[in-house]
């Protein structure tokens, strides 16, 4: 029987092994079970065997190119999914990586101790509770019911991240103002966010794609350039 205190499991999907060797000590050290695949494909069967609580992901691993690694991971695991990068990548893969579901990234070279605020960081998503102004807020056909964590658009439930959710309730809950991207960032995932507006960016657009009809011409999360984010025509729902 597995006890409810067991360590939790982070996946490693890595090829370096000096960030092996220097992560798996440190995951140890704070309470954690740390395992590690040296590849996509090891990475896709250690991930749906083991139910890791958090992957991370170095992106384009050997033998799975471009996001392709991601996509798998995904199809197999819901936990949340940091991809790792290096840092002169001219492509900024991680922010695609970003754009197409991970949930957090570093760039190379960090430290363990910031892999370790990431895990932090993306585990409290979903446990956090949802901002203190909550109640169901409605903005044209779009109602974000804080309490019960759900959005819907003309009657339709839309599927959204922990973190989607928490950066519409907290745009929500300041109906009328235009959020600066560093507020929008301490307020969603924490002061070691502030200064990272590649992050506000990404994740305003996965909202606009899930929540707009037309993201490329957005009527509801509007952007006030050179200011910040604004959600348009919001109103308390009646009791």
């Amino acid at each position: 029987m597995t006890s409810s205190c067991a360590p939790r499991a982070v996946l490693l999907i890595e090829d370096d092994a000096r960030y092996v060797r220097m992560l798996g000590p440190a995951l140890r050290r704070a309470g954690y079970r740390p395992l590690w695949a040296g590849g996509a494909a090891c990475g896709l069967q250690a991930a749906a065997a083991s139910s890791p609580a958090a992957v991370v992901l170095k992106l384009d691993p050997p033998d799975a190119p471009g996001l392709h690694a991601l996509e798998r991971i995904q199809a197999v695991t819901t936990a949340p999914l940091i991809v790792t990068a290096a840092a002169d990548d001219p492509s900024d893969g991680y922010v695609r990586a970003l754009e197409a579901g991970a949930d957090d990234y570093l760039l190379k070279p960090f430290a363990p101790a910031a892999m370790l605020a990431r895990l932090r960081s993306v585990w409290s998503y979903a446990a956090a509770e949802p901002p203190p102004e909550g109640g169901v807020i409605v903005c044209g056909d779009l109602r974000l019911d804080a309490a019960a964590r759900t959005v819907t658009v003309d009657g339709r439930a839309i599927d959204l991240s922990a973190a989607e959710f928490r950066l519409l309730a907290y745009l929500a809950s300041r109906a009328g103002r235009v959020v600066t991207p560093r507020e929008l960032l301490r307020g969603v995932w924490g002061a070691d966010y502030a200064a990272d507006a590649h992050l506000a960016r990404v994740y305003v657009h996965r909202a606009r794609q899930k929540i707009e009809r037309a993201p490329a011409d957005p009527r509801r999360l509007v952007t006030r350039p050179g200011t910040g984010y604004t959600l348009r025509g919001v109103r308390a729902a009646a009791p």
